[in-house]
């Protein structure tokens, strides 16, 4: 997951120009720009009722085996999910999300990404302990290379989320909504988290030495 605005002042005006979220000052205070966001750390969440708040990437009662994903098909019946999707709907914000082609020693990262200058906003729940983000089938856009894709929320689909359980909002995004790049390999490491994870794959390639 990738949430890149260098200023947290944007993403709470795109936050705002959205929902009218307003965002405490210790979540504004805590914010960085991540550029390879894995399960289990920190990051933004907009609770019912509008709320800005941090939570932990991973949701369930053991630490060690966190859920991060939930399918949308099964979440209103699942009876781990079941009592979050009535009581504690999130939304997650975000600026795109990583798959992968190729096998091993050959994983090469797809940038999925929202237009420059747009957030886009996943479907999540959340416990005590963290959140997870709501998946659906993959759309024509991400299905070459993945069958899932987090379920993302679309004009005032957003706010009825949070107002209300209603599975039927949990959909693909429509075809083309989403930008698709290749980027570097830096981005297969969580220990890598900067903007380099987005440079393109040929950056990767070693440069060969001019002899003299």
């Amino acid at each position: 997951m990738t949430l890149t605005p260098r200023d947290f002042a944007e993403v709470a005006e795109l936050l705002g120009l959205t929902l009218g979220v307003e965002a405490p000052p210790e979540v504004a205070a805590s914010y960085k720009p991540r550029f390879n966001l894995p399960p289990t750390d920190p990051h933004l969440i907009v609770e019912t009722g509008k709320k800005l708040a941090v939570a932990r990437w991973g949701f369930g009662r053991d630490p060690k085996k966190p859920q991060i994903n939930a399918r949308a098909e099964t979440i209103a019946k699942n009876g781990l999910f079941k009592r979050a999707f009535h009581e504690s709907r999130c939304l997650i914000p975000a600026d795109g999300f990583y798959e992968w082609t190729g096998g091993a020693g050959k994983r090469r990262p797809i940038w999925f990404h929202a237009q420059p200058g747009q957030l886009l906003l996943f479907a999540g729940i959340r416990d005590e302990n963290g959140f997870c983000v709501i998946t659906t089938p993959a759309n024509d856009d991400v299905a070459p290379v993945h069958d899932r894709m987090p379920a993302i929320l679309l004009g005032d689909a957003a706010e009825r989320w949070l107002r209300t359980p209603d599975a039927s909002l949990l959909q693909p995004a429509p075809k083309k909504h989403l930008v698709v790049t290749p980027v570097s390999s830096r981005a297969n490491s969580v220990a890598n988290d900067d903007e380099a994870c987005l440079a393109s794959p040929e950056d990767d390639e070693p440069r060969q030495l001019r002899l003299v």
